[in-house]
């Protein structure tokens, strides 16, 4: 999957940089209440999800500012299971009109 970071198209796998980490680190530290900041903000398409479930409004338009828009409609079109909830699944499709599959669910 492709992320927009800071103007550039970046994949999954890389690292984003350490300025974009340094800044997102609160945001991370906000949204995922166990575990390392630092290491989630190195999962984007988890951290993006996480900031669309349960991110704050300058949660979300600090890290719309800094990784794009794309970054958010790519989570949508590549979701993570077991993040979002309904309302917040609802919400992020029709803000971007798109249309509204099952929310995703976690397989056992």
């Amino acid at each position: 999957m492709e992320l927009r970071v800071n103007g550039q198209t970046e994949t999954q796998e890389k690292a984003i940089s350490s300025g974009l980490r340094a800044q997102l680190i609160p945001v991370a530290k906000r949204v995922f209440w166990w575990g390392e900041a630092e290491r989630w903000v190195e999962e984007l398409v988890r951290f993006v999800a996480q900031v669309m479930t349960y991110g704050n409004f300058d949660d979300v338009r600090l890290t719309l500012r800094l990784l794009g828009e794309k970054a958010f409609i790519d989570v949508l079109n590549a979701p993570p299971a077991g993040v979002f909830d309904p309302k917040s699944w609802t919400f992020w499709h029709a803000y971007y009109g798109l249309p509204l599959p099952p929310l995703p669910a976690r397989k056992l």
